[in-house]
């Protein structure tokens, strides 16, 4: 199923991302597709329905996991294969450092040595699971598991007491519990969700940590809440805890969460979210890399501080992470191959449905996909359901793309020069000024071209939305201007020269400039109210790979591919793939020696000029 990679993109994953260990080969050509007529989403809520369904074929693919007594029957099927990923996220236990004595440091490493997350991965979970210890996930390309001195993984109540002995923890001779240093008795409580992880129970991690404090001559107890994510630390439970086990997945590759998660400007902040500090972690050195972190103008900038990051909460454990768990999937094989395993997504992601093609290499076909629950919206800027997303990343396009392993590829951009101050005095002092070619082969789906000028818009329309309250203007931080000098050039400044600025806008869907704008379009004012599919008043015109035809809502969402993508493979219907060569009316080339120089200069220094940024060395347009 995997194909091997290029060297350029073995290149990419050595520099850019030291730390990454896991890495699949992306197909050749991999943003060339769909190769299926049509994709349809049905909303399958029970999960013993979504399993009959997939042992039936009445689906191809499920959006959503295994659970591991699933495992066996699954395995026994042939036409149908299982898929172990690496979780981006985990579950973890947060310690209220606000109150005593969970605010001292050593209390908290204490009970990190002495919690047996060996136990937990390889007992509890089946091992479906990673030893882990840094706050970054392990497939996060920050992460700096491998060069911390230590590690949490194995049970240590000796080290563990031994820590609390020096701090003054005293063990009472009647009651054979620990006094806090103050004199005073304490009773720690974990709270907890008795949720499913996918494999595993909750409540028998949460065992795990009564255990250790145990092992530590503290007295513990178990008590089950209701909440659901971020939710319990609204009253009444804001600050009113010791300890709490739940789960977090998080956004790939970005740390501004490592700065809401634990920076003290981030206490009672009053706007709870769901990266906030809810450990009330406050700690002066953390705080002084924050700046660095955020606004570093270099790779390197970047590394440096995330490194120190994760070694200060390694050593403080605000937070201990006690399970990296995978994700488990299934699909069938006896209608479609072609697959392809995506970080992001797994195996039922945009990837997998644009390069997925009959398994006798003809064209055609429709792939059905399970999904958990009804998509809220198919408005881009007010839609917060993952759902609702899986079917947005198929009809949207935009500058850059994630590649299943997670790194930027070309979508719309053709080429980019990258300029500050340095290196064209026409620049600000301190701004970077972002200039692209954009391809000439997109359309909108309903026959317009789509040019620089819809570019550009794109990123105004968000900035001057934001008067009125489009959440989307906090991704666009020091967003200056985008303008198109010419139909096919595009130009986007930032105020400052941080090495996120590319993040900041490479992803974002673009949208159509004649429908959002003038007195007849969507306005700047109605970017809420805009309701596209659910409203057949409201426009919903598309450039991504497939388009919106038909759907039921709450039961199923239909997807046509679109004729006109910019990477469709303009081929009849019928011929294989592995014989069919596509006619270029585009070709670009890049090559290995000019994209490590390229990736040289990313890492060494803030002044960067690119004249093309492309990951294979040689991509196909019709």
């Amino acid at each position: 199923m995997r194909s091997v990679a290029s060297p350029s993109c073995i290149i990419l994953l050595i520099i850019l991302q030291p730390s990454f260990a896991i890495s699949m080969a992306n197909p050749i050509d991999i943003q060339q597709g769909p190769f299926v007529d049509k994709a349809v989403f049905t909303v399958i809520s029970a999960y013993e329905s979504k399993m009959s369904a997939l042992q039936s074929g009445t689906i191809d693919l499920d959006t959503g996991f295994i659970e591991l007594s699933d495992l066996t029957t699954l395995n026994e099927d042939p036409n149908i294969d299982v898929i172990e990923f690496p979780r981006h996220g985990y579950g973890h236990i947060i310690f209220n450092c606000a109150r005593y004595p969970f605010n001292i440091s050593g209390f908290r490493r204490a009970f990190a040595c002495a919690f047996n997350k060996t136990k937990v991965a390889y007992d509890l979970l089946s091992g479906y699971a990673t030893l882990h210890d840094s706050i970054v996930p392990s497939i996060n390309h920050w992460c700096i598991e491998d060069l911390f001195d230590y590690h949490y993984y194995d049970a240590d109540p000796d080290i563990g007491n031994s820590i609390l002995d020096e701090l003054g923890f005293t063990i009472d001779n009647v009651t054979g519990f620990r006094d806090a240093p103050n004199g005073d008795d304490f009773l720690v409580t974990i709270l907890y969700h008795d949720w499913p992880i996918s494999i595993g129970n909750i409540s028998e991690v949460a065992a795990v940590g009564v255990e250790a404090l145990n092992s530590l001559h503290i007295n513990a107890d178990l008590e089950r809440i209701e909440f659901w994510y971020e939710h319990y630390f609204l009253p009444p439970w804001n600050n009113n805890y010791d300890i709490v086990l739940y789960e977090t997945s998080f956004p790939y590759d970005t740390l501004d969460w490592l700065v809401t998660g634990f920076g003290s400007d981030y206490i009672d902040s009053g706007d709870w979210g769901y990266y906030d500090n809810l450990p009330n972690f406050s700690n002066e050195t953390f705080d002084l890399w924050v700046d660095k972190l955020r606004n570093g103008k270099t790779y390197n900038d970047i590394y440096e501080a995330a490194t120190e990051m994760q070694k200060i909460l390694h050593h403080n454990v605000p937070r201990l992470v006690v399970y990296e768990n995978s994700y488990v999937q299934g699909y069938r094989t006896d209608t479609f191959k072609g697959h392809v395993e995506d970080l992001a997504r797994h195996i039922s992601g945009t990837w997998t449905l644009r390069k997925i093609h009959r398994i006798d290499g003809t064209y055609g076909g429709t792939i059905n996909v399970a999904l958990g629950q009804e998509p809220d919206s198919f408005n881009i800027f007010t839609t917060n359901s993952p759902y609702s997303n899986m079917i947005l990343e198929n009809l949207y396009s935009s500058l850059y793309l994630r590649d299943p392993n997670m790194n930027p590829i070309p979508d719309l951009a053709e080429s980019m020069l990258v300029e500050t101050h340095s290196n064209n005095s026409d620049v600000p002092s301190n701004h970077t000024r972002f200039t692209f070619d954009i391809i000439q082969n997109a359309t909108w789906s309903d026959g317009e071209p789509l040019t620089a000028e819809d570019v550009a818009f794109t990123f105004t329309y968000i900035d001057m939305s934001g008067d009125y309250g489009n959440p989307a203007t906090t991704e666009l931080e020091g967003f200056v201007a985008a303008d198109a000098p010419t139909p096919y050039t595009a130009v986007i400044e930032f105020d400052s020269e941080s090495y996120w600025n590319f993040d900041r806008f490479a992803y974002t869907f673009i949208i159509p400039k004649h429908i959002f704008n003038g007195p007849l379009g969507i306005g700047f004012d109605h970017w809420n109210t805009w309701n596209p599919g659910f409203n057949p008043e409201d426009p919903h015109v598309t450039s991504g790979p497939f388009i919106l035809t038909n759907f039921s809502a709450g039961d199923f969402y239909e997807l046509e591919q679109n004729p006109s993508y910019h990477w469709h493979p303009n081929v009849p219907s019928t011929p294989s793939p592995t014989t069919s060569t596509p006619t270029p009316t585009t070709t670009i080339s890049i090559s290995p020696i000019e994209l490590l120089l390229y990736l040289v200069m990313m890492v060494s220094t803030a002044t960067i000029v690119v004249v093309a940024c492309l990951i294979i060395d040689k991509y196909r347009r019709k």
